[in-house]
């Protein structure tokens, strides 16, 4: 942390003091390298050194001193224990075993015993110390040893951090120190006289001998070195899967961060006022021609604004309706390098301020839109731009190269990024939103991946029982040979097997659900999701969806989207369902129904048409383009034919709430151009003829009522002239 404040502060002093290329990219000023380093700076980088030392070491050695604290305790009550066993029961011994070339049996005691497990404890403490030395200081800090060893290597050192490594170096360390028949593995103090429990009065037996002690330490040293190619082999598979999955996103959501970034560097270069005007790209305007003037001809100058044929390319690529090109990985190919690089970008991200610190503070959502405010803020006070926003040509700048050229492809990422106007203008609410559907890719995505990963420790669990029983079949096999491990493999059989006949329709619903979390991973965090059966219609109008909250290998959390109701179901329910992920669904299709008569001549429709086109490319934050407008029924007894208007969205079903505004809008418009061009489809006024036939024999109660009206309660017939009743009249 203290190193990439001291790099990020390093930074924030370059562009203070740095060059600009014109395209609000900014880079540090250059030093001589000729410059000899002072006594002052080369004393400041040892300093910095031994403190980057010691906050390695730090946290570390709290863990040490614990450790070694409770080891301490544990050896001195064995060594007392030790010393009154030798002292008081001498010949006290635990077993005795008998060679051939032996007259008598041969025995180890209690105290020797205690004394082995203290020296256990020693090796034990080495093997943390050699942990620590070799995984956390020299692999992860000595640049020499990563470039000499490579990067395969080094990783499956990483893996083995923790009890792996530990229990792999405590038994190589057991071999050297407490293993053999030399005297000195016995009694480390044979050599003196003076102390009978640490020598040969003390009798040790054949312990560091026997053949089960070495059989014990070989499968201590092998359970480690194959649990950590485990973990290797896990870790890459693992990662190349996340890689894959989520490669293509974090690239996109990285281009998105990377222009919110640059942007914010050119409203602080503006702001700070660090290039001059004759660094400009000046345009006569006035002359019309568009040539620009000798100043410019330098390409060594920096374009500070954009050529009028710059303004024309960017005008007409507003103007374009392009879907994006999904590019396609080779998943065969991914590599450590790639993984490595993936999980530095994640950790690169993961901070304050992602969008760098020329943006501010992004680490909530309600930060980042007060950042993004400020950044519009700077932009629209020092830029020639309009009152009520700024002009893109000014935020074009960043896809300007070094020469001053205009690239394209930065250019389309901007236009898609930002979403402008037709006339080029860009509002503040706009420019908010825009910052504020990064952030939220961001961290979805971040919450995916957490999410992700969590579910694959999760099935690590299921692969780890089944790496274990192979291993203790073979362990077995190596110690006591082939009878004894089938007949306690056959015993386990024979004890699981009525079990899995009482949970075998728990266990086939298990196995489904996490097969399908698995490996279809037909949703994720943050996704909405329809569930319906598989052989139902779609609805066309969008199905009802639920929000994923949380997803494991036994159920998943979702959300009602109407109500915000959460619930809880099980992943084999989903299995045999049809699963619509809105948020993997391409861009939205608005359907909107429109009525138009019979006699509507076909200009006035083109005319209806064109006009709503207009209305689309001018909502370039809504609309991506008209799909058409199409007869879908024709109704000429009615005096009507049925047209179905489609346009396509800028946003997936997974914005539901903003597609539904957009197409109310849209409906709005259309009803109310329909009206104005005389094309709008009313139902005629049908005849409706009133009658009154109900009878009522008491009617010389009535008095003085109309004879008309009682001879219609009477049953009587009345006739009435014909009224025309229209829809919509009460």
């Amino acid at each position: 942390v203290r190193r990439r404040k001291k790099e990020s502060s390093e930074g924030e002093n370059d562009i203070e003091t740095g060059e600009s290329d014109g395209s609000g990219r900014l880079h540090p000023k250059k030093s001589d390298p000729k410059d000899p380093p002072s006594k002052r700076g080369m004393y400041k980088e040892v300093v910095e050194d031994v403190e980057e030392l010691y906050r390695v070491l730090h946290p570390e050695r709290k863990g040490i001193k614990r450790m070694l604290r409770y080891a301490t305790v544990i050896i001195l009550i064995f060594f007392l224990v030790a010393v009154l066993t030798f002292y008081t029961v001498k010949e006290a011994n635990i077993f005795c075993v008998t060679k051939a070339n032996d007259e008598e049996p041969v025995c180890t005691t209690i105290s020797w015993t205690f004394l082995f497990f203290i020296r256990q404890i020693i090796t034990f403490i080495i093997a943390v110390l050699i942990q620590h030395v070799i995984i956390d200081v020299m692999c992860l800090h000595f640049q020499c040893l990563q470039r000499l060893l490579g990067p395969l290597v080094i990783l499956g050192i990483i893996q083995s951090k923790g009890w792996p490594f530990i229990v792999s170096a405590w038994a190589m360390m057991d071999f050297i120190l407490l293993y053999g028949p030399q005297l000195w593995k016995k009694h480390w103090l044979y050599w003196q006289d003076i102390w009978g429990l640490f020598n040969e009065d003390n009798p040790a037996g054949y312990v560091t001998e026997s053949t089960d002690y070495r059989n014990i330490l070989l499968g201590l040293l092998f359970l480690g070195i194959a649990t950590s190619l485990k973990r290797i082999v896990f870790g890459l598979t693992f990662g190349k899967k996340t890689f894959a999955t989520y490669n293509k996103k974090l690239t996109q959501v990285m281009h998105s961060i990377l222009l919110v970034s640059q942007v914010a560097n050119l409203a602080k270069e503006i702001e700070t006022a660090r290039f001059s005007e004759r660094d400009r790209l000046r345009v006569d305007l006035d002359s019309g021609d568009g040539s620009e003037s000798e100043d410019d001809g330098n390409p060594d100058n920096t374009s500070r604004s954009l050529t009028l044929t710059q303004r024309t390319k960017i005008m007409g690529m507003v103007g374009e309706w392009e879907e994006p090109v999904i590019e396609s990985y080779d998943k065969s190919n991914i590599g450590i390098g790639d993984i490595i690089q993936f999980s530095q970008t994640l950790a690169c991200i993961d901070n304050h301020f992602p969008f760098t610190y020329a943006f501010g503070n992004a680490r909530t959502r309600e930060t980042c839109i007060d950042s993004a405010q400020n950044v519009f803020e700077r932009l629209r006070r020092h830029t020639n731009n309009i009152v009520d926003g700024v002009s893109f040509h000014d935020i074009a700048r960043v896809a300007c190269d070094a020469k001053g050229d205009l690239n394209q492809k930065e250019a389309k990422r901007l236009i898609r990024l930002f979403r402008p106007s037709r006339d080029g203008t860009l509002s503040m609410i706009d420019f908010v939103k825009s910052c504020d559907n990064v952030y939220k890719e961001l961290r979805l995505l971040q919450a995916s991946i957490a999410n992700s990963t969590q579910i694959d420790d999760a099935s690590e669990v299921i692969y780890n029982v089944m790496f274990y029983a192979i291993y203790l079949f073979f362990f077995l096999l190596g110690i006591r040979g082939a009878e004894e491990s089938y007949n306690f493999f056959l015993n386990m059989f024979l004890a699981v097997t009525p079990i899995s006949f009482a949970i075998k329709s728990a266990c086939g619903k298990y196995v489904e659900g996490v097969m399908l979390i698995l490996f279809r991973k037909p949703f994720e965090i943050g996704d909405r999701v329809a569930v319906a059966e598989v052989h139902s219609d779609a609805s066309k109008t969008g199905a009802s969806t639920w929000f994923v909250e949380n997803v494991n290998l036994f159920t998943t959390s979702v959300r009602y989207a109407v109500t915000n109701e959460v619930g809880c179901i099980a992943n084999s329910s989903f299995v045999d369902n049809r699963i619509i992920n809105a948020k993997r669904s391409p861009n939205a299709l608005v359907r909107i129904n429109l009525r138009f008569g019979v006699g509507v001549q076909t200009s006035k429709i083109d005319l209806f048409y064109k006009t709503v086109q207009e209305y689309a490319k001018d909502r370039p934050r809504e609309f991506l383009q008209l799909n058409g407008l199409s007869a879908s029924s024709i109704e000429a007894e009615l005096g009507y034919i049925e047209y179905i208007l489609v346009a396509q969205h800028v946003e997936s079903w997974q914005q539901m709430g903003q597609v539904w505004k957009s197409k109310v809008d849209l409906t709005r418009f259309c009803h109310e151009l329909s009206t104005k061009l005389l094309i709008n489809f009313e139902k005629p006024c049908l005849p409706v003829e009133l009658e009154i036939e109900k009878d009522d024999s008491n009617l010389e109660e009535m008095g003085d009522l109309p004879s008309d009206f009682t001879a219609g309660l009477m049953g009587k017939r009345v006739k009435r002239p014909v009224t025309y009743r229209c829809e919509g009249d009460d």
